[in-house]
């Protein structure tokens, strides 16, 4: 048993925020818990609060999530809280005389050897395995639905006038629709987790130096840095997850 447990997997994270240089309010949020194997950035919108509120309560959502016991009751487990949280948003946006009240999620899901990374929205999943950066996830927005089609090119799309209008979120009056993919762990694996203030301002190729050198704490700060040097017209939040083997020690119960 305890050779086993010297192979289980477990996610150890960092994670930091940062209004921008332009925002007064900082409506992203994020959500680490390495011992359910929980993870998660959100990225609200709103006026008058409205983006704080939605991402704040998808935040207070994750932390009901109790200790499961396999892969299909975390991503169960997951799915309950997703759908309490969007009941609570649009309670609170009724409150607000209507307001749009809403917010995204990229969210990676850790258990044992196995993940899933589940999202809505622009809020994006990165994973840096062997040297080679990964976009897991695809934009849930307009702009990447004309990309799809053949109507806009790559480049075209990031200066597409409407580029940020979001397709799937957690409130704002859209359905609540999550995208999912899953795979395996393995050690030495490295997943981003960030708001569109981070892909907003540096390509993939400058996400991935940064992810290939340094601890996890320095290569989100460096993150962030980009981030802001390159204008920081939004909020812009960032998880890294290095994936390693859990010790003995860290697998033991009574």
């Amino acid at each position: 048993m305890i050779g086993k447990l010297q192979e289980a997997l477990r996610g150890y994270a960092v994670g930091v925020t940062h209004t921008g240089r332009v925002r007064e309010e900082n409506q992203d949020t994020y959500f680490v818990d390495e011992g359910k194997g929980v993870f998660a950035v959100m990225d609200g919108a709103g006026g008058m609060s409205g983006g704080a509120i939605a991402s704040g309560l998808v935040k207070e959502a994750l932390f009901n999530i109790t200790q499961p016991r396999s892969a299909e009751e975390l991503l169960e487990q997951f799915e309950g809280r997703m759908i309490a949280a969007k009941d609570r948003i649009e309670n609170a946006a009724a409150r607000a005389n209507g307001g749009q009240m809403g917010t995204t999620i990229a969210a990676l899901l850790t258990y044992d050897s196995n993940f899933a990374c589940i999202w809505a929205g622009d809020s994006r999943v990165y994973r840096f395995r062997n040297g080679q950066l990964e976009q897991v996830t695809t934009d849930h927005t307009e702009a990447q639905e004309l990309v799809d089609q053949n109507v806009l090119t790559e480049e075209e799309a990031r200066n597409f006038a409407r580029r940020h209008v979001i397709t799937r979120a957690i409130g704002s009056g859209l359905d609540l629709e999550l995208e999912m993919v899953s795979g395996n762990l393995l050690p030495g694996d490295r997943f981003l987790l960030c708001s569109d203030g981070l892909t907003g301002h540096l390509d993939d190729s400058v996400i991935g130096t940064f992810l290939m050198n340094g601890a996890p704490n320095a290569a989100a700060q460096c993150l962030i840095k980009g981030a802001l040097d390159g204008g920081g017209s939004d909020n812009v939040t960032v998880v890294i997850v290095d994936i390693d083997r859990m010790s003995a020690a860290e697998g033991a119960t009574d």
